[in-house]
C-alpha cells in the first residue's frame, strides 16, 4: 500500500512538472522587491508579486537563497497578503554578519503555485542589493542633509509652526536670549532623535511627529507651556533674585525652555524636502538618523543665525518694544498653551477635561504667592499623575480601517483619494481647504471619485504602514489611487487645487 502511494505522488509531480514546462513560458510572473533596514545588520524585505487575469495564488510562495553575500541568517514564515485579484504581497527577514560591507548582494529562486483551471509552479530568479542607510550611498547622504538644513529652514514658515511663532519672537530680545533658543532647539532634535532610536531598536514603527499620538508627552508639554504662560505673564520667575548675573541666566533658561518647547510643538507635520529626509532618517541607520536630526536643528535655527549679523541696537529697540506687542506675544504663548490642552482633551474624558482646568485655576492662585511655589510644583505633578489613569479611557482610533484594507481591490473600478490627517497637524487643517475648492469638488464628482480620510490623532499601525510603503514619514498624506494608478499617486505635503486635479484625472 505504501509504495502504491508514493507511486502515485511521484506521478502527480511528474504531472506538475509537465505542467510547469508547458505553461513556463506562458505565465509572466512579475515581481518588484523593497526593503527597509531594522538596525544595522537586519533587513525587513518585501516581494510584491503581479500574476496574470484570472490566475491566483495558490499558496505561499517558496523563497530559497541560490546565492548570497554576507548572508547569516534567512526567516521566512511562509505567508502571503492579497492586495487584489492579482496582487500578492510577502515578506521574510534576513540578518548579514558584517555590518560593515556595504553592499550585500541576495539572489533568490521563488518558485510560486498558482491556478487557474489547472495549478502550476511558475519559478522566477530575481536579485536584490542591500545597502545600508536604506541603499544611498556617501553622496546621497551628503545630499540629504542638505535636504534636512533646508527642510528645517523651511520649517519656520510652516502652519504648523504658527501657535508657536509668538514664543520664537520673543527670543530676539537679546543676545542672551538668541543663544538660549539655539541651545534649546538643538537640545529638543536630540531628544527626538534619542527617542525615536530607541523606538526604532525596540522594532515599534516610527513616523515623524508621531509624539503627539502620545497622551503622556501631551501631558507634559500641556504642564510645561502652562508654566511658560505664567512666566510670560511674570507671575512666576525661574530665579527668585533678581541680580544682574542671575538675570542672564533667567533670561537664558527661559528661552532655552521656551525655544525646546516650541521646537518640540512645531513638527508635528512634514514641511517640503523635510519629509524625505526624514524618512531616511527612520528607515536609515542610528548614525544617519543623528546626523540628519542635527542638520534639520541647524536650519530650524538659522533664523536665530542670522540674527547674530543684526546690529544690538535693533535688538535692543526690538527688546523695548511696545507693550501692545509684549502683551500680544504673551497672549499667543497662551494660545498655544490651550491648543495642546485641546489635544489633550482628545485623550480624556468630559469630567476629566474640567478637572484638569479647574487644576489650572487653582494652580495659579497658588503660584501667585512666592512662597507656595514648592507645594504647587508638588500638587501638579502629584494631580498629573493620578489623572494618567484616564488615558485608557478613549482608545479607540475612529480610522475606517477596514475600509482603507479595500483600497487595492476598490481602485480597480473607480478613483479613490486617501488623505491621512490628524488633529494635531495644523497643515492638513490648512490642506482642507482645498477638498473645498469648486475646481475639486467639480472633479471629483464627474470621476466618481470615493473620498476616504483616515485619522492619526492617535496611533494607527495600519495608516502608518502605508505611509511608509510609499517613503514618508509623517502627515500631511495625501494619495490617489484608480484604474492607472493602482500604487496611487504620492501628493505634496502642501496641497493645491491643480495638483489634485491632475492626479485624479491620471488615475482614472
Amino acid at each position: 500500500m505504501k509504495t502504491i502511494v508514493q507511486k502515485i505522488f511521484k506521478f502527480g509531480l511528474l504531472c506538475c512538472f509537465l505542467c510547469e514546462f508547458r505553461l513556463e513560458g506562458i505565465v509572466n510572473l512579475e515581481i518588484k522587491s523593497n526593503y527597509n533596514q531594522k538596525d544595522s545588520k537586519t533587513f525587513q524585505c518585501e516581494l510584491t508579486l503581479s500574476v496574470p487575469q484570472e490566475w491566483k495564488l495558490s499558496r505561499a510562495p517558496y523563497i530559497s537563497i541560490l546565492r548570497s553575500k554576507n548572508l547569516k541568517n534567512f526567516k521566512y514564515d511562509e505567508n502571503y497578503e492579497k492586495l487584489d485579484e492579482t496582487t500578492y504581497k510577502t515578506h521574510f527577514t534576513i540578518e548579514v554578519e558584517n555590518e560593515k560591507i556595504i553592499d550585500n548582494q541576495l539572489e533568490l529562486s521563488v518558485d510560486c503555485p498558482i491556478c487557474n483551471k489547472i495549478c502550476t509552479i511558475v519559478s522566477k530568479k530575481i536579485n536584490i542589493m542591500l545597502n545600508r542607510g536604506g541603499g544611498k550611498s556617501s553622496l546621497s547622504i551628503i545630499f540629504i542633509l542638505l535636504l534636512g538644513l533646508l527642510g528645517g529652514f523651511i520649517l519656520n514658515f510652516m502652519p504648523c509652526v504658527l501657535p508657536v511663532i509668538m514664543m520664537k519672537l520673543k527670543s530676539f530680545e537679546s543676545k542672551i536670549s538668541i543663544c538660549g533658543s539655539i541651545a534649546g532647539n538643538y537640545a529638543s532634535f536630540s531628544l527626538l532623535a534619542i527617542g525615536l532610536a530607541f523606538l526604532k531598536v525596540s522594532g515599534e514603527i516610527i513616523g515623524w511627529g508621531m509624539h503627539f499620538q502620545n497622551p503622556y508627552f501631551l501631558e507634559a508639554i500641556t504642564f510645561i507651556l502652562f508654566c511658560l504662560t505664567l512666566y510670560s505673564f511674570e507671575i512666576i520667575s525661574f530665579f527668585p533674585s533678581m541680580r544682574i548675573e542671575t538675570k542672564k541666566y533667567q533670561i537664558f533658561w527661559g528661552n532655552f525652555i521656551s525655544s525646546m518647547v516650541a521646537s518640540i510643538v512645531a513638527i508635528p507635520c512634514t514641511a517640503p524636502f523635510l519629509g524625505t529626509a526624514a524618512t531616511f532618517a527612520i528607515q536609515g541607520s542610528i548614525s544617519d538618523l543623528c546626523w540628519i536630526f542635527f542638520a534639520i536643528a541647524t536650519g530650524f535655527s538659522i533664523p536665530y543665525f542670522i540674527s547674530f549679523v543684526i546690529p544690538m541696537g535693533f535688538l535692543a529697540r526690538f527688546g523695548r518694544c511696545s507693550n501692545i506687542l509684549k502683551k500680544t506675544i504673551n497672549y499667543g504663548i497662551m494660545v498655544t498653551f490651550l491648543w495642546i490642552f485641546w489635544l489633550l482633551s482628545n485623550h480624556l474624558s468630559v469630567m476629566a477635561t474640567v478637572m484638569y482646568a479647574l487644576s489650572f485655576v487653582v494652580l495659579t492662585l497658588l503660584l501667585q504667592r512666592r512662597k507656595y511655589l514648592g507645594v504647587a510644583i508638588v500638587l501638579g505633578i502629584c494631580f498629573c499623575c493620578w489623572m494618567s489613569r484616564d488615558f485608557s479611557s478613549k482608545t479607540m482610533n475612529s480610522s475606517p480601517d477596514a475600509i482603507i484594507k479595500l483600497i487595492p481591490g476598490l481602485a480597480n473600478k473607480q478613483v479613490i483619494l486617501l488623505n491621512i490627517t490628524a488633529d494635531w497637524c495644523l497643515t492638513c487643517k490648512y490642506n482642507h481647504r482645498i477638498f473645498r475648492n469648486e475646481k475639486v469638488i467639480n472633479s471629483m464628482k464627474n470621476n466618481n471619485v470615493r473620498f476616504i480620510e483616515g485619522d492619526m490623532t492617535r496611533k494607527n499601525d495600519t495608516l502608518m504602514k502605508i505611509i511608509e510603503n510609499h517613503n514618508r514619514a509623517g502627515i500631511p498624506f495625501t494619495i490617489v489611487y484608480g484604474p492607472r494608478a493602482k500604487n496611487g499617486i504620492v501628493l505634496d505635503e502642501i496641497l493645491t487645487a491643480d495638483t489634485l486635479v491632475e492626479a485624479i484625472e491620471n488615475a482614472k
